[in-house]
């Protein structure tokens, strides 16, 4: 008789923490497939949703809380279910990132007529349907899964992802409304991004006032699950949202906010002695102070030395 599933779990775990996270997965996926027990099915989806990153495994992961999502229904688990809504939501968001770069490179020069070719104009429609489809799904999830949580911890992790779907918005927003760069040396490019001048050079006002909104309702919401933490008495949590608000504002070079809601998380994470985020915390310090010079461009594949 071959591995039972609990088996198959099992040897998932120990490839995973034995440095082979690559064959682990392919083991959990199958795992969320087709196991006999919902309750396996449901972990293996978990463990997938948790580790994996959307940068490299987007689709693996919407697949992951799909699956979870169905398990959490059929077992009764509505926190859970509402966890997996928020996760998946986030996750379309970020798959719109990619969708929505994709799209502008089928765009031409400034002052273009038409597309060059058919097949380009047909592939830019496409993206355009898919990319409003998401949208359309993420809003469905996220609102459900606000309602659906049932307590404030769970909605703690709602509205972390909800927060970070705010914060792909705007970086959506950053992406397909540049207009053309003013020519400016690079050293001034570099000074004028580090303080959030680049977003009146080089976008007009709607695309500006939209990226506001989108960065306000991500501040707002980081803050609510702050609260909600707060109101379940998950002080660490609360801390790991406002590492999460800071890292990105951070990105969207809003340092000065940054530094405060890191310094928040910093207090926290000192209190309880978590040495997880303690070892986090000074590399988002070291790339603030740097004011994102010489970051890595992790959605391409580079690495910090760090």
């Amino acid at each position: 008789m071959g591995p039972t599933d609990e088996d198959k779990f099992a040897s998932a775990e120990q490839l995973w923490a034995s440095g082979d996270p690559k064959t682990a997965a392919a083991l959990h996926l199958a795992l969320s497939r087709h196991a006999q027990s919902p309750e396996l099915r449901l972990k293996s989806a978990l463990v997938l949703v948790g580790r994996l990153n959307p940068g490299w495994e987007v689709d693996v992961i919407l697949e992951a809380c799909s699956t979870g999502m169905n398990m959490a229904e059929k077992l009764a688990k509505p926190a859970t279910t509402a966890y997996l809504m928020g996760m998946r939501a986030k996750n379309l968001a970020i798959l719109n990132g990619s969708l929505i770069t994709t799209r502008k490179s089928l765009r031409l020069a400034p002052r273009w007529l038409g597309f060059s070719l058919q097949r380009d104009e047909e592939q830019y429609k496409s993206l355009t349907t898919r990319i409003k489809r998401n949208d359309e799904e993420i809003d469905r999830l996220a609102n459900n899964a606000q309602k659906t949580c049932g307590d404030q911890q769970t909605l703690g992790h709602v509205l972390l992802s909800i927060g970070n779907i705010c914060f792909q918005r705007y970086m959506s927003v950053k992406s397909d409304c540049l207009q053309s760069s003013v020519r400016l040396p690079a050293f001034v490019r570099q000074h004028l991004r580090s303080l959030a001048l680049d977003e009146y050079l080089w976008y007009g006002t709607a695309a500006r006032q939209a990226m506001g909104n989108h960065l306000k309702e991500c501040e707002r919401t980081y803050s609510e699950a702050v609260a909600a933490f707060r109101a379940a008495g998950d002080e660490l949590n609360a801390a790991y949202a406002f590492y999460a608000l800071a890292n990105d504002l951070r990105t969207a070079n809003r340092f000065r906010k940054a530094k405060r809601y890191l310094q928040e998380a910093k207090t926290i994470a000192r209190h309880h002695n978590d040495q997880t985020l303690l070892n986090r915390i000074p590399l988002l310090e070291e790339r603030i102070r740097r004011r994102n010079r010489n970051v890595p461009d992790y959605a391409a594949g580079e690495r910090t030395n760090e």
